[in-house]
């Protein structure tokens, strides 16, 4: 059996994002925040707080590989209730002031995508909020065909906050993370190797991410350390074996299922993709060297995933000498 959570903690550490460190996300984020704040401002029109969400606040974003891009939603929580404005009015404001900011700008349904060539994009999503009768705080997602919906980011955030208590202790050395997150990184990359680009077919980001909750556990070896390769394999075979489609329901409005828009034939493709996920957990594990487990899990966590040189590994693999004595007769 090999030990191979050294490279699950190096694999994470290569694919991770970490927002707050990244000095040119932060930046297009904000030149894009002041050129709509300037605008309201000049057409007299309610200004907006800036709302953190996604995998930016709950930590869990990823590199994307190359066919993929960077990206960051950011949510705009706007003063007023769903009958002072129409979600289509808002929305018309926050295009029109990025609309020459890059070459593309595209209208999405829950958002408005600002597209940078180098690979970047990031994703505004505006928001109604105002406290209720009963003084709870509401908010209304302005939707490009649906117009105001349901929604709450910020206790979506603190549901995936609250999943994560559990994994307290599990932390890694280098960056401080625990098992939840580090596990969900996983998923999020073995998801993007396997269908490198946007299609209805692929699980959002946030679906995984429900999904971990649902079904992911803290893990560790014999001796009380952690032990992602087992947390990963306890997971794709529930997702493998849940009987009919795999189910993971948003807890805040609109409480969807966040598994609901792929087909069935893209569920029998998704639950397939977990078998064989867990098949090479499992092979992995049953490996005595730690390089040709490595090298299994490169077929699903792609290239990025770290083997470690033969000779590192040889010492571990073989066996301990054999000493003999012998006496004359």
């Amino acid at each position: 059996m090999a030990n191979i959570q050294k490279q699950f903690e190096e694999f994470h550490n290569i694919i991770r994002v970490d927002y707050e460190m990244s000095e040119t996300l932060r930046e297009k984020r904000d030149i894009i925040l002041n050129r709509i704040h300037n605008y309201l401002i000049k057409n007299e029109l309610p200004d907006f707080k800036r709302v953190s969400q996604g995998s930016y606040k709950m930590k869990t974003g990823v590199v994307p590989i190359e066919a993929l891009e960077y990206d960051i939603d950011v949510g705009l929580r706007f003063p007023f209730t769903e009958s002072d404005y129409t979600a289509k009015e808002v929305r018309r404001w926050v295009f029109e002031a990025v609309k020459d900011h890059t070459e593309t700008v595209e209208e999405k349904g829950p958002c408005i995508r600002v597209t940078y060539a180098d690979g970047y994009h990031v994703d505004l999503v505006m928001y109604a909020c105002w406290s209720d009768d009963f003084g709870e705080v509401q908010f209304r997602l302005a939707h490009k065909t649906r117009g105001w919906v349901p929604a709450n980011p910020i206790k979506l955030v603190e549901h995936v906050n609250n999943a994560r208590e559990i994994y307290e202790g599990t932390e890694d050395n280098t960056t401080k993370t625990d098992q939840f997150r580090r596990c969900t990184r996983d998923l999020r990359r073995w998801n993007d190797v396997a269908i490198p680009y946007e299609d209805r077919g692929k699980p959002t980001g946030l679906a995984l991410v429900l999904l971990s909750i649902k079904h992911l556990k803290p893990a560790f070896t014999w001796d009380g350390k952690s032990d992602d390769r087992l947390a990963l394999e306890r997971l794709a075979w529930a997702a493998a074996n849940t009987v009919d489609r795999i189910v993971a329901e948003k807890p805040t409005p609109e409480y969807e299922d966040m598994f609901g828009r792929l087909s069935d034939k893209q569920m029998d493709e998704l639950k397939e993709r977990f078998r064989v996920l867990h098949k090479t957990l499992v092979d992995a594990d049953i490996e005595k060297d730690p390089r040709k487990a490595c090298q299994l899990l490169v077929e699903v966590f792609g290239d990025d995933f770290p083997v470690p040189p033969e000779e590192e590994t040889a010492e571990k693999t073989r066996g301990p000498a054999i000493v003999t004595t012998s006496v004359s007769a």
